[in-house]
């Protein structure tokens, strides 16, 4: 089957509900370019068109997907900065939106995911076990584990 081939003002609507619908990078926009098989030559257009009407900015883009993915899927920073490189986002972008998490929300939730962990270990008998299971959630979640160390040995 061939792929469809759509105008270049029928690009620019599908794009501008793309961008409408959430926030996205311009690695996104630029995969979703590729699937439309748009001409190269409207390429810079159509981007330039998205950025002048402010559909997409990268360090918009790059803050709320930091705080999204710390306040909903519980990511720690360096989990963060691997996903938002991933998309291609320059150093200096990473850092600021790094920068926008609270760094008190974010020890609090750390204390948070181990206190509930630990609780939920309380009748295991293996004690290696015990001690190792909080410490795999953090590696999952890429928090710090260095920096809870005092608080670790605080709650056991």
């Amino acid at each position: 089957m061939f792929p469809k081939k759509y105008s270049k003002e029928q690009i620019i609507l599908k794009l501008e509900a793309y961008c409408a619908y959430q926030e996205r990078c311009l690695f996104e926009i630029e995969t979703k370019l590729a699937s439309l098989n748009s001409s190269p030559s409207d390429l810079t257009s159509i981007l330039t068109h998205l950025k002048e009407c402010n559909f997409f900015d990268q360090e918009r883009f790059s803050t709320s997907y930091a705080i999204g993915k710390f306040r909903n899927n519980k990511w720690g920073k360096q989990k963060i900065k691997a996903g938002l490189f991933q998309k291609k986002i320059s150093a200096d972008l990473i850092s600021k939106a790094l920068a926008s998490i609270d760094i008190t929300e974010y020890k609090s939730m750390a204390q948070n995911l181990y206190e509930k962990k630990w609780i939920s270990l309380k009748s295991e008998k293996n004690e290696f076990e015990r001690n190792k299971k909080p410490f795999d959630i953090y590696n999952q979640r890429a928090l710090n584990t260095m920096r809870f160390r005092d608080y670790f040995n605080y709650l056991a």
